[in-house]
C-alpha cells in the first residue's frame, strides 16, 4: 500500500515535477534554472568533468538530469521511487549515456553499484529523513563527492509550512543546517562549500515574483540576510585518511 508521499509523488510524475511543484512557470523556470547550474558549478568545484559518471540519486523525472546535468557529464544514471516519474525520465532522455531506474534509494544494494565520481542529492534527503544516517553511510562506499540541495530548515516559515496538509502529502520535512552536516560529518565527509540562495517559494504567484526579483540577489550576497533564503546547497568531499 503506498503512503501519502508515494502517491503524491506518483501523481506528480504523470504530470511532471514542474508542473506539479509550482504555481507558475515562470518561476519555476527561474528557481530550477539557478539552482541546477549551481549545483553543476559546485560538483566542477569539487572535481567533477566532462568525463564524469555520475548519480542523480531521488532523480524524480529526471528533469535535472536530463536538461542539466547531460550538457556536462558523460555518463548519467538516475533511480527514484516513483515508476511514473522514471516512465517520464526515460520517455525524455536527452541522449546515450543516461539512464534511470525505478528504485527504493532506502533499500537498495549499494555494494551493486560502481564507484561514481560524484552524486547529486537534489531535495531528497528529507524525504527520507530517518535513513539519511545509513543512507549517506552506503554513498560514502561508493563516491568522494557528493553535491547536495536541501531546503533551509532554519527558515521559520519553511517549518510551518510543513505543518499543511499539502506539505505534509509530499512528505516534506526539513533538516537544520547543523544538523544535516553533523551527519555528513559522522559518516566521513567534511563540508567543501555552502551557499544559502532563492528567496521564493515554489507556489510565489508570477505577478509578485516580477515585483520582487531585483531583491533576491541582494539578500544572497548578504549573510546577514542569509535566514531569509530557502535553500541550503552543499558539496561534500570524503575525509582524508591518514
Amino acid at each position: 500500500m503506498q503512503t501519502k508521499p508515494e502517491v503524491y509523488w506518483e501523481r506528480a510524475g504523470d504530470v511532471s515535477y514542474a508542473q506539479a511543484m509550482f504555481s507558475s512557470t515562470q518561476v519555476e523556470r527561474h528557481i530550477n534554472g539557478r539552482l541546477w547550474q549551481t549545483m553543476v558549478d559546485i560538483g566542477k568545484q569539487l572535481g567533477l568533468n566532462e568525463n564524469s559518471h555520475v548519480l542523480d540519486l531521488g532523480c524524480g523525472d529526471g528533469a535535472f538530469a536530463n536538461l542539466m546535468l547531460s550538457q556536462h557529464f558523460r555518463q548519467i544514471d538516475g533511480f527514484d521511487l516513483s515508476e511514473a516519474g522514471i516512465r517520464r525520465a526515460t520517455n525524455a532522455i536527452a541522449r546515450p549515456g543516461i539512464r534511470f531506474e525505478a528504485c527504493d534509494i532506502t533499500r537498495l544494494n549499494y555494494s551493486t553499484l560502481p564507484r561514481y565520481d560524484g552524486i547529486f542529492l537534489y531535495g531528497i534527503l528529507h524525504h527520507v529523513k530517518k535513513q539519511t544516517p545509513e543512507l549517506l553511510s552506503n554513498l560514502r562506499k561508493i563516491t568522494d563527492r557528493i553535491i547536495v540541495l536541501e531546503p533551509n530548515g532554519n527558515h521559520i516559515v519553511r517549518k510551518l509550512l510543513e505543518l499543511t496538509p499539502t506539505y505534509k502529502g509530499a512528505g516534506e520535512d526539513s533538516f537544520r543546517t547543523r544538523e544535516l552536516e553533523c551527519i555528513f560529518n559522522k559518516v566521513g565527509f567534511d563540508r567543501t562549500v555552502w551557499k544559502r540562495m532563492n528567496v521564493f517559494p515554489n507556489f510565489m504567484p508570477a505577478a509578485v515574483f516580477r515585483l520582487l526579483k531585483h531583491v533576491e540577489p541582494i539578500i544572497e550576497r548578504n549573510p546577514m540576510l542569509w535566514p531569509l533564503c530557502t535553500v541550503n546547497l552543499w558539496g561534500f568531499t570524503a575525509k582524508r585518511t591518514s
